[in-house]
């Protein structure tokens, strides 16, 4: 049997609040990418999750910032992440994404700070399915449906 993919958690690495003054691996986003690896780690979750930092995911007015991603689901960009305290929230949050098949999850079983600071819910490419329809021109105008 196939194992399934593994969700990616992409964490922005450089994010940091106004202000902030210190090295880059001091930043708060980098210190919460080792934050979340070792919650996985605790919990067993690497296996499931890969986690990849990335240098600038553009939130910077709301650092900590994620991106939750796999193939063919909607991807979440969560932000307003503290590095200490939200690594469980995220990865329960995770967990309940791999388990959507299109990884919209239910907004009341979000952990709060997921719900606070999701930024964004972007479709799959090519994803044709409710909550996504069509934008067409009609021909004979400047109007869309």
């Amino acid at each position: 049997m196939t194992k399934p993919p593994k969700t990616c958690i992409y964490v922005c690495n450089t994010c940091r609040p106004e202000g902030f003054v210190g090295d880059d691996e001091d930043r708060p986003g980098a210190v919460f990418a080792r934050a979340l690896l070792r919650e996985a780690q605790g919990q067993g979750l690497t296996e499931q999750i890969e986690l990849k930092a990335v240098n600038c995911l553009s939130v910077c007015k709301r650092p900590c910032t994620v991106a939750v991603s796999d193939a063919g689901k909607f991807t979440y960009v969560i932000g307003d992440l503290e590095p200490e305290r939200d690594t469980a929230a995220v990865l329960e949050f995770v967990m309940k994404y791999r388990e959507a098949g299109d990884g919209i999850t239910k907004w009341r079983e979000r952990p709060e700070v997921v719900r606070k600071g999701t930024v964004a819910r972007i479709p799959p490419v090519g994803h044709d399915a409710a909550p996504v329809t069509s934008i067409v021109t009609r021909p004979d105008s400047d109007e869309t449906t």
